[in-house]
Parts: structure tokens; sequence; C-alpha cells
């Protein structure tokens, strides 16, 4: 059966036309019931990547393969999470991740903590130790904040800060340092403020893609091999995920990916409206060349041609499954809970992931709140120091000093966490974080 799905909210359409028309903007509220007129729609990508200037013809038609590719495993994906909605609670997990995909802004919190119950000093020390992590970024404008809590038996010991905004990369060492670090972004990026302008014009471009494709055969991969790894309860979906289980559904999806012809006109169709669409936008780019897109225009427009690149694209992509360097069976299995709010909006993930040593299990335990809005800090440039000046013969032995020693205060703060270095080095705390410092920046230096 021919199906389109929105990738807003995971909705099938039936006998909808290729064409449908897109109303929805990014700054529309981010969790209003989707309407019945959206189609399958990537999200917003974090980054575009640009061709270089005059790459050779085998070089471009290599590139077209792997983006070929890339296209191919972005439909895979959203068509199996629009397939896995047609059950419950799957449903209520797929349809709340859609949500999730349209925010423009994000704030997320995690906290994280460890279990050990083996014999380890040095893992055990780890059972006391809680890291909080809070992340804002704004997929429109490229804009991302980090801050990082380190705590021991409770009680805080690091703090540190640090993030891009329009301007300047700055870092906050909070109490390690009583002056913040900047960069300004042009001095690292000349080119910077046309890398956003052409990043928001191709991304613009992409939002208009929409997909359709045969879903009886999916359906059925999907049911064959993920059971009951999905189940609900209340206002909560747990999805059991293991290495064996994420390997095995991609590659059953891409083989049928590489045998469905209506998903690889659609890919081919929406390619060319993408490309026409940056096209169409030539006068208003800054970096991008829209000449470079001339050898995948035609390869697209030749159905023929485009055929070949699309089943050596999708091929590739098994091979390299198959030829990973990665024991399956080293990774741990993850118990990943999603926790919902009013209208199945995702207010939360939290996950159990257990690793398997000789001498005991680790158990990593991670819970993240997220809201739907994100705040950017703007430093004082007056009082802070300027990263470039610093490296190029500024004061950087008196600033690793005030660090270093601001550092001993804090940790001699916290009792547990001094008793336990000094019983792990069997040296003074002082002398300890001397040698961790010291070692830290010869090997940075």
């Amino acid at each position: 059966d021919e199906a389109m799905f929105c990738t807003k909210c995971g909705t099938k359409f039936e006998n909808q036309s290729l064409n449908t028309d897109i109303n929805t903007t990014q700054n529309t509220p981010v969790y209003t019931t989707p309407s019945e007129n959206q189609v399958f729609q990537p999200g917003p990508q974090p980054s575009a990547t640009f061709p270089p200037a005059e790459p050779s013809p085998e070089k471009k038609s290599k590139v077209l393969v792997y983006v070929l590719g890339l296209v191919a495993v972005v439909a895979v994906v959203f068509l199996a999470m629009n397939i896995i909605s047609n059950a419950n609670p799957a449903n209520k997990l797929i349809k709340g991740l859609a949500k999730f995909s349209k925010m423009d802004k994000a704030t997320s919190t995690t906290t994280i903590d460890i279990n050990y119950d083996g014999d380890s000093d040095e893992i055990e020390m780890l059972k006391d130790v809680t890291i909080k992590l809070e992340t804002a970024a704004d997929v429109n404008d490229l804009l991302v904040q980090i801050s990082l809590d380190l705590l021991y038996a409770n009680k805080p010991v690091i703090q540190i800060a640090a993030g891009a905004n329009n301007e300047d990369i700055y870092v906050d060492l909070k109490d390690l340092h009583q002056e913040k670090f900047y960069q300004e972004i042009e001095g690292l990026a000349p080119e910077y403020e046309d890398f956003v302008n052409d990043y928001k014009i191709i991304k613009n471009a992409f939002d208009g893609i929409a997909l359709k494709f045969d879903d009886k055969q999916y359906i059925k991969i999907i049911k064959n091999v993920l059971g009951d790894d999905i189940k609900g309860s209340g206002n909560k979906v747990t999805v059991t995920l293991d290495s064996k289980t994420i390997s095995k559904l991609t590659e059953k999806l891409l083989e049928e990916a590489e045998e469905d012809e209506k998903l690889m006109e659609s890919i081919r169709k929406n390619g060319i409206d993408f490309i026409k669409r940056i096209i169409k936008e030539e006068k208003k780019l800054e970096l991008f060349d829209v000449d470079d897109l001339d050898d995948a225009l035609e390869i697209l427009e030749d159905e023929d041609d485009f055929e070949d690149y699309y089943k050596e694209a999708i091929s590739d992509g098994l091979s390299g499954m198959d030829s990973m360097d990665i024991d399956i069976d080293d990774l741990p299995e993850m118990e990943v809970t999603f926790r919902f709010g009013a209208g199945n909006v995702i207010k939360g993930i939290d996950y159990i992931a257990v690793i398997e040593e000789k001498d005991g299990n680790i158990e990593i335990i991670t819970k993240t709140d997220i809201k739907n809005s994100a705040s950017f800090t703007k430093i004082n440039k007056k009082n802070a120091i300027e990263i470039e000046e610093l490296m190029n013969g500024g004061d950087i032995e008196e600033v690793i000093e005030e660090i270093t020693e601001n550092l001993k205060k804090v940790v001699k703060k916290n009792k547990d966490l001094t008793k336990k270095i000094e019983e792990l080095t069997d040296e003074d705390v002082d002398d300890a974080i001397d040698m961790i410092m010291y070692g830290a920046f010869n090997f940075a230096g």
C-alpha cells in the first residue's frame, strides 16, 4: 500500500498527492496538535556540509552516493518510527518524538549516577559521584550552551560552563578562575555569518522534503524484530534496546528499502525539488556554489542513473554494517523510559545501562528533563581573557597556577572526596592534585 506519513505527528495519510502544500513554520507552538494536512518531513538538521569548490566528477559521484545513502537511511528511520506509531504504546512514543523533533529551541537537564557491586576501589569511588549536565540548543541560529556540575557524596565540587553564542565561544570555570575565557567566532571562522546564512537556506529547503513509500513489508519487519521490546504504563513508555536488535532492525529495513521502488522514486523527486529550492535562492547564498549541484541534479533527473546510485548507496551501507569492527556482545543493553506530559509531549527520558565487569556490574542511571525553551549567555569581554591572546604568550602559567590552587580549595571543602583521593593515591591531596594538573596540562600541551 502506498502511504504518506507526517514527521511532526506520525499520522498516516491515504491517497494524498506528493505536492501537498506545507504551511507550518518553525515558530508555531511546539505542542500544537498536528493537522491532517501535514506530510512526512524530516526535522531541522544541526549542520550543513558544503561541497568543495571544484571537486572532480569522480569525487562528486562518490559524494552523491554517500548523500543518497544518508537520505535513504534517514527515510528508513523515519519510516520505522511512523510504522511503529500504528501500535500502542509505540504510537504515544513516536508522536512524542515527532513533537520533540519539531522544537527549534530546547533545554535538557541530565543527572547521571553510578552503582557498582564489585571490589575495585577505583570504580567504587564512582558510586559517590553525581554528574549534572544542562544543555541548551537553538537549531535555527546554531547556538549551544552546556554547563557541568560535579558532585561527590551529594556535595558540589566543580562547576564549569561553555558555549557559543552569535559572537563568541566562551568557557566559564566558575570557582576555579575568577575571569571567564572567550574567543570571538570571527577570529576562528571569519566566514561564520555567511555559513549561518547558507545553513538556514539549505535547512529550509530540506524541511520541504515529503516522502512516499509502501508500508506492508516494513510493518512486518518491525513486528518481527521488536516484538515486546516496547511497553507502556500510564504516562511512561519503556523501550529495551540492545545492539543485536538495533543492528538487525536496521539491516532488515535497509534490505527492504533497497527493493522499494516507490521510496526510491520519492527520494529522487524530493531530491530534485530540494536542489531546485536551493538554486532558487542562489542570489542569497554567500558561500555555497549552486554549480556544484549540477551533477547531482543530472543524476536525479535520469531515472536509470539514479536507480544505480540508490542501490549502490544502500548496498554500501549494508556492507559497512558487515565490516564494522565492533563486538556487539560487549555493548550494554539499555532500558529507556520516556516520560510524557499533557498532549503526549515528552517531558523526560530516563535510561539504565548495565556494564558487566569481571569483578562486578556497573549500573549507569541517567535521568533527563526536557523543556521547549532555551537561553544563552553573553559574556562581558571587559572582564574576560581572550583565549588566542593567552595561548600566544599571555600569562598562561599564572592561569594554570590559579586554577590548580582553586581546585585544591574546592576539593578540600569536600572531606569525603579528600579522604578518597588520599586513599587511592597514597599522597597528600595537595600533592595528588599537583600531579594530576601537571599531567593534564602536559598532555594538552
